[in-house]
């Protein structure tokens, strides 16, 4: 809608030098005014919007052309339209769109000049420039300014796919293969320099029982008041994830087994103190704890041992903590 009437603008300084006829000047107005709103309800009422957005495209393109002629090629405003209209048509479908759309533009040119026998005046008058001046300064800056939006709608859209790549999306944790990929780069830290870390892996007891009795509802509510419990619990350093459904992990960097286990124990502590619900629900876990060593080549055997001094816990009467 802006470059049309801007091009309007442009078109007809020339057109009232060349004393167009009355024709001529409905063509204009018919493509200035009247056009935008039919494109807008060709789209709106197909049944393949996006095709019907670039079939109305190409006939701006085309009609770029025919106004090219009738100006008889003055060389400002032909130069001015025909870069414009290309330039807007490659921002929105690429350069292959781009070359379509100049080639209808360049066909209906040299269709509209042969009807005019090729008049060619190409010498452009001040005040035709004076015309120009708004689509030529105002265009080009709503284009950038679109660009822009549309640049920024995307990075944020990216940054929310990144963002549920990466993360559990109900307890804002990171989920199992980032954790992992946490715990693999701890590993190879250890394996370079000897730093400790620990790696600790979490159950809520019972949770399948919370589940057939209280409702998936109120399990999903237990998962993610645990995670919240976890994280205030976390050191900066630390971090902390989703395994599996009711399981969890934290990665604690330069810790030794002795220092995880008063963290581990504070927060089983918290837990079972914990009301998860209104009606007073509450729950415990168990907690399974390994302090990195050499005899752990890959990421599978430090979560395996773990895992292992985990069911040691369960197998102790659970809400309580194993060292493996």
């Amino acid at each position: 809608m802006l470059g049309l009437g801007l091009g309007i603008l442009c078109v007809g300084a020339v057109l009232y030098e060349r004393d167009a006829g009355a024709a001529v000047w409905a063509v204009l107005l018919a493509n200035g005014l009247l056009w935008p709103h039919l494109a807008f309800l060709l789209v709106r009422h197909s049944a393949e919007p996006t095709k019907a957005e670039y079939r109305n495209l190409t006939f701006d393109a085309a009609m770029g052309g025919f106004w090219i002629a009738a100006m008889h090629f003055n060389a400002l405003p032909s130069v001015l339209l025909a870069v414009m209209l290309t330039m807007d048509k490659v921002i929105i479908g690429g350069w292959r769109f781009g070359l379509r759309t100049f080639s209808a533009l360049l066909l209906t040119c040299i269709a509209a000049g042969a009807a005019w026998g090729f008049a060619f005046e190409p010498q452009t008058s001040y005040p035709v420039v004076l015309a120009c001046l708004p689509f030529l300064v105002i265009y080009p800056m709503a284009i950038g300014f679109a660009t822009h939006s549309i640049s920024r709608k995307v990075q944020l859209q990216r940054d929310l796919l990144d963002k549920m790549a990466r993360f559990d999306g109900a307890t804002g944790l990171m989920n199992r293969q980032q954790w992992l990929y946490a715990a693999s780069t701890e590993l190879r830290r250890f394996q370079r320099s000897g730093r400790p870390a620990v790696l600790i892996l979490i159950d809520i007891d019972n949770f399948k029982q919370i589940n057939d009795r209280h409702g998936h509802t109120v399990g999903d509510q237990v998962v993610e008041e645990f995670a919240r419990l976890m994280k205030a619990c976390l050191r900066d350093a630390d971090t902390g994830g989703r395994y599996g459904g009711d399981e969890f992990g934290i990665v604690m960097p330069d810790t030794h087994w002795e220092e995880a286990m008063v963290a581990a124990e504070r927060l089983r502590r918290q837990v079972a103190a914990y009301v998860f619900t209104r009606d007073g629900l509450r729950c415990t876990i168990s907690i399974g704890v390994c302090e990195i060593d050499a005899d752990k080549a890959e990421v599978g055997d430090w979560v395996e041992a773990a895992d292992r001094a985990l069911y040691r816990a369960k197998a102790n009467g659970r809400d309580c903590i194993a060292v493996m």
